[in-house]
């Protein structure tokens, strides 16, 4: 049986730390689903522009495409924290260390719902030459590249 892994974002500028997250998640299973957080979702936590759903969807099937190698891969909207990932038939899912406090959350959903808990897989966060965590908003703000290089 395939491993489906599930992971979720905005990737509103996709970077390095987008690029480890989708990497582990090809890393760790045979079909991969993300939830694309919608433009109605994304705009109640962003400070920074954000591209259009269409744009961002885009450019992560551009992305997941090279990254796949012959592996199936699923985008989907996201209207919710949680999405599909609290009542879907998945096995694991990929966060960051930021992000591992909403995973638990999604577990304690599917507890609550008699799912078997989610495996939590949690990468490193990835780093910015000043040491701080690359974000898309930083990248936005002209503070530091996808790479994480700071900006002159």
């Amino acid at each position: 049986m395939a491993r489906r892994i599930c992971l979720g974002g905005t990737f509103n500028v996709i970077h390095d730390g987008h690029l480890a997250l989708l990497k582990k998640a090809f890393e760790e299973g045979d079909e991969i689903y993300i939830g694309l957080t919608t433009d109605k979702m994304a705009s109640r936590s962003r400070k920074v522009p954000l591209q259009d759903y269409e744009t961002r969807l885009q450019n992560l099937n551009n992305v997941m495409g090279q990254m796949a190698g012959n592996k199936p891969f699923f985008v989907f909207s996201l209207d919710d924290p949680m999405g599909r990932a609290a009542n879907g038939n998945f096995e694991a899912i990929v966060v960051s260390q930021e992000t591992v406090r909403g995973a638990e959350k999604i577990n304690e959903v599917r507890a609550r719902n008699s799912l078997k808990p989610l495996e939590i897989i949690v990468i490193d966060m990835v780093l910015a030459e000043n040491g701080e965590p690359i974000s898309a908003s930083k990248i936005i703000r002209g503070q530091i590249n996808q790479k994480g290089k700071l900006k002159q």
